[in-house]
């Protein structure tokens, strides 16, 4: 059998030395070509479902562009969220994304990804999403910080981003690959294929990713010397995009395989977890125009996930964790205007959640259904105001627990101060169910679960300033939150389980984003955030999510046509003590003080024809070869304060080639 790597390889070859004959397309665009007017009045869609400019959007989102990606670089997509304001990122067992200070392990399951406007992320987190999309695949990112469930359901809690990927822009075969080579043994192979002819496109996106691994060094306590081990991870992924007039059908599909423990002591007892983490996304969907106005979108959504862990058969015996979940997901929305004033979105969901041959949690089937709708009306045309809420009901829930329901509200307002600055208010609300995992896992003197959970909601109330011009866009967001009826793990009473699923305690947080781009010349851009949030419980605990309260992020680019050059500097502010967490903890590690991740990407392009683009590439991450250590904020499954969560000095080559 052909080895993924080899057969991409082979392919990125043979595109190569067919390129004089093949079909070709533009020249790939750079950053500057395009303006930065251009970029900022791309039509956004994740704020509300239909298009609309950055101006007139009603909530906090930012945009990451292709032009973005190429000139800083990135292997992952952690890496380019991470640079949106009020966004950090967690290696750690599971990538996790954190924002606006939400803590890493919930957070997991509290942020939502799309792909092309489907949900991949659903109960299950979108974790595995965050090492797995090919990079070359992508268009854009819009990233909505703060609460999304009004059109977006469970988990569109803390964060929403969506995942546009790259389609054909005339007829013919477009193509773009890259090899990369570089530290810890990484290699990196992916392509996207690009195919239209008249009223059909296609696209096929492919990723390769094989990583012997970074030392995650830790410390044994009992003889106080640091042992590591290979923080090593394989990806496996393909994306297949089909499009016919207004019928779609996509198919995602990716396996990981990583390293998924960091510590047991004494270390001649560790053993070697990983994770094994297949993951599918089928979406069919149709659009129905029924007149220049009102369009009818139609989705059905397949998801299966595993979350597998094995200790290579040193504990599987008695210890084997798995977790098969499937979600089957039915949407409707009518989208149009009442009249030049009022645009109207109405929809409705049916969702069929089953978890089947689970190690430690039962079989279980749990529907649910959904309505939602979003008026925007304008009053003057400065003046606009948008009303939004999503009712959800559970059908039938694990166990026969009674019915339970959600009403979700989000109103906000839009005024137009004159051709320059817009303000902006909005108040909105989120929720994300508890799973069926969550009510009835029973894992024997470990963890048990709650029937008769609730779901976790959050409230949260901004305020924005935008500035934008044909060459800058400045925005400053202050916002207040407050979440209740958080899911977490707490001592239980039953005496055959250590811990169980409890709605618990309450967190208030408040916090205010900077963001800045400026094109100052054809060749040269730059962008800045800055960051600040606090947060409490509601016993008067401050900091309890762990996270940095200060960050900043500086990006400079340069493009002249032919090299490029991006550094990228994210600053952040001293972590906090999970001590809160738990008090027993062992002080182990190295305490998660501040760090500077600052990276830096070089590029020399070359023509090979009219319309063929080669590009070399040399990517360094981590210049300041900073040792990163961040919270611990699952003490119950580690013990100690500190986790190694980032790589030191590294280099990376990469080729790449399109036409």
């Amino acid at each position: 059998m052909t080895h993924p790597k080899d057969y991409l390889l082979s392919l990125l070859t043979l595109s190569i030395l067919l390129c004089p004959v093949a079909a070709t397309a533009e020249q790939n665009t750079s950053l500057f070509e395009l303006s930065l007017e251009d970029l900022l009045n791309m039509q956004v869609i994740t704020a509300s479902k239909q298009e609309e400019s950055l101006r007139d959007t009603n909530v906090s989102i930012s945009v990451i562009s292709r032009q973005q990606i190429e000139q800083f670089g990135a292997h992952r997509l952690y890496e380019i969220l991470e640079r949106v304001v009020s966004v950090n990122s967690n290696y750690g067992v599971l990538t996790a994304i954190a924002t606006r200070g939400s803590k890493p392990w919930t957070g997991i399951l509290q942020h939502l990804g799309l792909i092309n406007g489907r949900p991949f992320g659903n109960l299950t987190g979108v974790h595995s999403l965050y090492t797995s999309i090919p990079i070359s695949s992508i268009e854009r990112i819009e990233y909505i910080r703060g609460p999304g469930s009004v059109l977006y359901g469970t988990n569109a809690y803390q964060g929403v981003f969506n995942i546009i990927t790259r389609k054909p822009q005339s007829d013919g075969l477009e193509a773009y690959q890259s090899a990369t080579y570089g530290s810890f043994g990484t290699q990196i192979v992916e392509g996207s294929y690009l195919y239209k002819k008249d009223d059909f496109n296609a696209a096929l996106h492919l990723l390769y990713t094989d990583v012997d691994g970074w030392d995650a060094k830790t410390l044994d306590p009992t003889t106080q010397t640091t042992f590591s081990k290979k923080a090593f991870q394989t990806e496996k992924t393909l994306h297949l995009d089909l499009n016919y007039k207004a019928l779609s059908l996509s198919h995602f599909r990716s396996l990981q395989d990583r390293f998924a423990n960091f510590w047991d002591a004494p270390q001649e007892r560790y053993l070697p977890w990983s994770k094994r983490h297949p993951s599918t996304l089928t979406n069919l969907s149709y659009k129905h125009r029924f007149d220049s106005r009102w369009q009818l979108d139609s989705h059905y959504t397949n998801i299966d996930k595993v979350m597998e862990w094995s200790s290579n058969g040193l504990a599987d015996s008695f210890t084997r964790i798995k977790s098969p979940l499937n979600i089957r997901l039915l949407e409707l929305n009518l989208s149009g205007d009442l009249s030049e004033q009022t645009t109207l979105l109405i929809g409705a969901t049916y969702e069929h959640r089953r978890v089947y041959k689970a190690s430690t949690v039962p079989d279980a089937k749990e529907r649910y259904a959904s309505i939602y709708g979003q008026i925007k009306y304008a009053f003057t045309p400065d003046l606009s105001i948008e009303l939004g809420g999503q009712y959800v009901t559970s059908i039938a829930l694990a166990n026969n627990i009674d019915n339970q329901n959600d009403f979700i509200p989000r109103l906000g307002l839009i005024y137009h101060i004159n051709d320059l600055w817009t303000f902006k208010l909005r108040h909105a609300k989120a929720f994300r169910h508890p799973s069926s995992g969550e009510r009835t896992i029973e894992t024997p003197g470990i963890q048990k679960g709650t029937p008769d959970l609730n779901s976790e909601t959050i409230n949260t109330t901004e305020a924005q300033l935008f500035y934008q011009t044909g060459n800058k866009l400045f925005t400053t967001t202050v916002y207040t939150s407050k979440e209740q009826d958080l899911i977490l793990l707490k001592p239980s009473a039953d005496p055959n389980f250590a811990l169980e699923n409890k709605n618990s305690g309450e967190i208030s947080s408040y916090g205010i984003e900077l963001e800045y781009k400026h094109q100052l010349t054809s060749n040269l851009y730059t962008e800045l955030s800055a960051a600040h949030q606090r947060n409490k419980d509601d016993i008067g605990n401050h900091n309890i999510n762990l996270s940095p309260n200060n960050s900043i992020k500086v990006g400079l680019a340069y493009d002249n046509m032919q090299w490029r050059v991006g550094a990228y500097l994210l600053s952040n502010s001293k972590y906090h003590d999970n001590i809160l967490f738990d008090p027993n903890r062992e002080l182990v590690n190295p305490a998660a003080t501040g760090y500077d991740w600052l990276t830096l990407k070089l590029s020399r392009q070359f023509s090979v024809n009219r319309d063929n683009t080669l590009t070399l590439s040399l990517e360094l991450k981590n210049l300041l070869d900073e040792t990163v250590y961040q919270p611990n904020d699952t003490p119950v499954f580690y013990p100690l304060n500190t986790l190694p969560a980032r790589e030191g000095l590294s280099a990376f080559l990469s080729v790449s080639y399109q036409y």
